[in-house]
């Protein structure tokens, strides 16, 4: 172990930040399950309480006398208690965000700005891993994010979907997959950027954005969101957001550990996925409100028996996988 830590320094490097990633997330599902509640408590009261005291400033009273209809739109966008009131709002402003910060990482790529030497010394460091005996693990973990798995999964929840009598799911989940697959494509057909030198699995497509780091918010954040949906319990929620953000963070990080993509391939990669996990979490909400989804079903045996079936061929196929189809690609 010391010989080959002698021999790959970067192994540090990338323990370092392993570790620290999982203590980081730890400690955040902690501080959530401990004190979660109450800070949305928190967050509710003094959401009512200001908006209680901005109703009567005279500056908005005045607002409202003059133009009643404009307030009362804007006033429908803060409401609660229906989809087209706050929920929408917060929504749409987070879209908004994404988009933009997406527009700042394009922004920053094209004019070679400094996360592009970021870039290339991350790449060159990695490069150096390509002989590691970490790169079997990394292999499965990046083969979570290929398409035939992706597709599998999909085949698999909407099986499950059927099972259980909700396939207005299936809406939400096609939305958030082929919508952020696509923007992806037409990304990467915009910008033509040219992968990584030192690129260890062979890939013919365009570098930027990633497509595995989009995918992994994309369908594993939505299917996330179906099980936090499900359960009942805060603290079972907590963990479940938990694990999924490890999960992408390490199909993420494996595109860079194997010199497939560059950081900001990555970053660009799940902002995309952010963007269309938001859309279709928005529209899956909608159709709730709706009547269309119900997500206080009571899961028999066999269906819960579908679900374990399920993510249990979903890992087999994924060695399987990684072992006839990935690892013949080494160049």
């Amino acid at each position: 172990m010391i010989a080959l830590i002698e021999q790959y320094p970067q192994l540090i490097s990338l323990g370092i930040v392993l570790i620290l990633t999982m203590a980081l997330l730890w400690l955040i599902q902690h501080l959530m399950i401990r004190y979660g509640k109450r800070l949305l408590g928190f967050i509710s009261r003094s959401e009512l309480w200001l908006r209680r005291h901005i109703v009567r400033l005279p500056l908005m009273v005045r607002l409202q006398d003059k133009y009643p209809a404009t307030s009362g739109f804007i006033a429908q966008r803060f409401a609660r208690g229906h989809f087209s009131g706050l929920i929408l709002t917060v929504l749409t402003l987070l879209n908004i965000y994404i988009l933009a910060l997406f527009a700042g990482l394009v922004e920053d790529i094209v004019e070679a700005d400094s996360i592009v030497t970021t870039d290339l010394f991350v790449s060159q460091h990695m490069s150096v891993l390509q002989d590691s005996s970490i790169v079997p693990a990394f292999i499965f973990v990046t083969s979570l994010g290929s398409t035939p798995i992706t597709c599998l999964i999909i085949l698999l929840t909407a099986i499950l979907c059927t099972a259980i009598r909700q396939p207005y799911i299936l809406v939400g989940l096609l939305i958030s997959t082929i919508g952020s697959t696509t923007f992806t494509f037409l990304s990467k057909m915009a910008f033509q950027r040219s992968r990584p030198i030192d690129i260890l699995l062979m890939e013919d497509t365009y570098s930027f954005p990633s497509g595995h780091a989009t995918i992994s918010i994309a369908l594993y954040g939505f299917l996330a969101y179906m099980a936090i949906r499900f359960s009942t319990h805060f603290v079972r929620q907590v963990r479940i957001l938990s694990l999924t953000i490890l999960l992408c963070l390490l199909i993420g990080l494996s595109r860079i550990v194997l010199n497939e993509h560059y950081l900001s391939d990555i970053m660009g990669g799940f902002l995309v996925g952010i963007l269309w996990l938001t859309i279709a979490i928005s529209m899956t909400e909608w159709l709730t409100a709706r009547g269309k989804i119900n997500w206080r079903i009571i899961w028999s045996a066999p269906q819960r028996y579908t679900v374990w079936f399920s993510f249990v061929a979903v890992l087999v196929t994924t060695f399987i996988y990684a072992n006839i189809y990935q690892f013949p690609l080494l160049g």
